[in-house]
């Protein structure tokens, strides 16, 4: 969402910066896109542009040509100009190309020697702009909309785009790192390659890729349009083409604020998860859907994940409203109507559009007995629910509805599958999938051998035990560790590494 420049964020956001990088014109207009690696923890693997976060130092680098930023007091003033500085430097850091220099730049060799420096973090940039005595002019960057990041992400970030011409005989490259590579791509080849699933990326990416497809008659004003554009007639967060993120204020178990309700599919849709019932959200909810419809996707299926409150809430409005039927496991028809039970292996069709979406149902119990995924063999995309959440921290397992075991199993299940993308229903949608998803076995398992170890001869209640195995997390939510604790044991106790004696464990005796 965008606001004036006069208005601050809160502190929660991270200030940032990106660059729209650009050549050519006309048919032959280009710009220069970027793949995160799977190394980093913010979006991994997905597609963005040169940019990152705002550095002490930025504000002091030597700018001009911004008259009314000269003396600037204001904390919004102060802002635009770390965010111009930001990228600046984070263009050089990132791909060597230098933007806005006054004066002729470096030789090609002399340039490059440079960046190697920088990257290497030999010199940093502010000491490379010191000792060559280098002056910036700011209206090399043109302002290109600004961003925040949604509320359902753990770490969101408050973001000035601008958008600049690549300087004459500069050429950006990438070295692997925070980065995977990167390339020049012509916005309309972008927006294809989205369209068949092959690309996935946040609504900035998206939404400038359409302004400069657009062309280049009043591109800036255009491109500062973006969040505007892409709020209107809702916000849409659509991260891959037929996959729209809806979030909902909810109640679940902390940190979480939101759970991710999505729209899936194009000539039909499927609603996954709508998890309120508060009028004000479902009537958010209901905007969305309406304006999906007016573009042809028709909502046919309510599917939930499991059957805890903040996933299936807002069911039964939307089956009265849309006459969609709802879609749950069979053990979730236990618990509430369903129009449609399903096991695992089942596969929920839509009506094809540019592809095809049809669902392979994955019973994936563990968080709870009638936890399910959908699986999109075409996208290699994961719809896990709460079997991984999109973030720091770990999904809570409560016995006996919870079980670790089968949990663990879960998780080794859909990594043999090998998804390049997972949509939570908490938190951000994340690439590197295999890699998070082991990441989450591995902190189990650590977490496992924490609980053996403070097991002694002596039997004592688990609460007792909290303290020596999760002593990483805060008192004030040991009460939902210690139900996650009690799940590890109750898996000790099966694999004969522990023993129960009433509501006390102890080792198993050798």
């Amino acid at each position: 969402m965008s606001e004036p420049l006069a208005m601050k964020p809160k502190p929660k956001f991270r200030d940032s910066a990106a660059v729209v990088l650009i050549r050519g014109e006309g048919a032959r207009l280009d710009t220069f896109w970027v793949l995160r690696s799977d190394a980093v923890s913010v979006q991994p693997g997905f597609r963005a542009f040169i940019g990152g976060k705002v550095d002490a130092g930025d504000a002091d680098l030597p700018m001009d040509g911004v008259p009314e930023l000269a003396g600037a007091t204001s904390e919004a003033q102060l802002f635009e100009r770390a965010s111009r500085a930001c990228a600046i430097r984070e263009s050089f850091e990132e791909t060597g190309v230098l933007l806005g220099l006054i004066g002729p730049a470096p030789d090609a060799a002399t340039l490059a020697a440079l960046w190697e420096d920088v990257r290497e973090e030999r010199r940093r940039f502010a000491d490379v702009v010191a000792e060559r005595g280098w002056r910036f002019d700011a209206r090399a960057l043109v302002p290109a909309g600004r961003w925040q990041t949604p509320a359902f992400a753990p770490v969101r970030f408050d973001t000035l785009f601008f958008v600049a011409r690549v300087p004459p005989g500069q050429e950006p490259s990438v070295v692997e790192g925070e980065l995977a590579s990167g390339e020049w791509v012509k916005p309309l080849d972008a927006l294809d390659r989205y369209r068949h699933g092959h690309e996935t990326f946040a609504a900035p990416i998206l939404w400038n890729l359409i302004a400069l497809a657009e062309g280049e008659h009043a591109l800036a004003e255009r491109l500062a349009m973006g969040p505007q554009r892409s709020a209107t007639p809702f916000k849409r967060i659509e991260l891959q083409w037929g996959v729209v993120l809806h979030p909902m204020r909810t109640k679940p178990l902390p940190p979480a604020t939101h759970t991710n309700a999505f729209l899936i599919g194009e000539s039909e849709m499927m609603l996954l998860d709508p998890g309120s019932d508060d009028p004000g959200e479902l009537a958010q909810l209901f905007t969305a859907i309406d304006a999906l419809a007016a573009e042809g996707r028709k909502l046919a299926l309510v599917v939930l994940t499991h059957h805890h409150s903040d996933h299936t809430a807002g069911a039964k409005a939307c089956r009265e409203r849309y006459g969609a039927r709802v879609v749950g496991h069979r053990l979730l028809g236990e618990r509430m109507a369903l129009d449609l039970a399903v096991k695992d292996g089942d596969w929920l069709p839509l009506v094809p559009g540019i592809g095809d979406w049809n669902m392979q149902v994955l019973h994936t119990p563990g968080h709870t007995q009638d936890s399910i995924s959908l699986w999109h063999p075409r996208t290699r995309t994961l719809f896990c629910g709460d079997l991984i959440p999109g973030g720091p921290g770990s999904v809570i397992i409560d016995p006996p509805d919870g079980d670790m075991g089968a949990y663990l199993g879960s998780l080794a299940r859909v990594a043999a599958l090998a998804p390049r993308t997972i949509f939570p229903a908490h938190g951000s949608p994340q690439g590197a999938a295999v890699k998070r998803i082991h990441k989450m076995i591995a902190h189990r398992k650590e977490r496992e051998a924490l609980v053996l170890a403070a097991l002694d001869a002596n039997a004592r209640p688990a609460a007792a035990l909290l303290e020596q195995s999760y002593p990483d997390t805060p008192r004030e939510l040991w009460a939902y560790a210690e139900r996650s604790l009690l799940a590890h044991l109750l898996l000790l106790e099966r694999d004969g590494r522990a023993v129960r004696s009433g509501d006390a464990w102890s080792t198993s005796p050798r």
